[in-house]
């Protein structure tokens, strides 16, 4: 209990610098919803189909590493005074799983990953990952790993939604499947820690990331939304930029300004 409330005290004290654009980084137009968000993994409401998807994700390495990945992955976001609503829309033509445990090492099997650092900083931030099972991990980093960071796995983000679509039939082969959705409702409570407002440090540095593994036991592939340039996720000053836009997303007019 010590470590735990040294931990969060050091937490709360990390949390205190504003991103600053990176030249060349991606960036998300991230509008407000218009009606109510059902976490089901459809995304069948009209707030979703309006939302822009993202481009499509690339190797980690690069846009332009070869190969490009075979299968595409895009994400969406929303969100509105309680939630950051995020969609991941992922190709598949064998869809599988076998982690059911809450916490368990996701990445070991085909993964969605959602990286966030409200403030910017790089440090103290945020990790979640699912699999098709809807299986979840989330954690605190307190600083990246390249520079001695640990993580903080006793950490659950209280409140969060979940869920999972499956186009087709996990661990089965009889039939080619088509893929899987991704729909993760974070609630800004859960992560306000040293903001009140989701605008505060407006934009964020956020990542998306895909670990798929074409052959079983490796090596995996890495498909990330904002490429790093190595094969590590964990360099949140590489990341990209989600912007709030305080207008309704279905308001055609508003997707010219922030």
């Amino acid at each position: 209990m010590i470590r735990k409330f040294l931990f969060l005290t050091t937490l709360l004290a990390g949390l205190t610098a504003a991103a600053q654009p990176v030249p060349g980084s991606r960036s998300y137009d991230c509008f407000r919803t218009t009606g109510k968000i059902k976490v089901d993994g459809r995304l069948n409401e009209a707030d979703w189909q309006a939302a822009a998807p993202s481009e499509a994700f690339a190797d980690i390495r690069g846009v332009d590493f070869q190969p490009a990945p075979l299968k595409e992955t895009r994400m969406k976001m929303l969100w509105d005074d309680d939630f950051l609503y995020i969609a991941a829309i992922i190709e598949e033509d064998d869809v599988t799983a076998s982690l059911k445990e809450r916490d368990a090492i996701i990445y070991k099997d085909n993964d969605f990953e959602v990286f966030l650092d409200p403030d910017g900083d790089g440090k103290f931030y945020f990790e979640f990952e699912c699999n098709a099972f809807g299986t979840l991990m989330d954690l605190i980093m307190d600083k990246p790993y390249g520079e001695g960071g640990n993580f903080f796995m006793p950490w659950n983000c209280s409140g969060i939604k979940l869920a999972i679509h499956v186009d087709g039939k996990i661990n089965s082969s009889r039939k080619a499947d088509r893929g899987w959705t991704v729909e993760m409702a974070v609630p800004f409570a859960s992560i306000a820690i040293g903001f009140d407002s989701p605008k505060q440090h407006n934009p964020w540095r956020v990542n998306f990331s895909r670990v798929e593994w074409p052959v079983k036991d490796g090596p995996a592939e890495n498909w990330v939304w904002n490429p790093t340039g190595k094969v590590n996720m964990h360099l949140p000053d590489r990341w990209g930029y989600l912007h709030f836009v305080d207008a309704p997303v279905n308001a055609s007019a508003a997707r010219s300004g922030k």
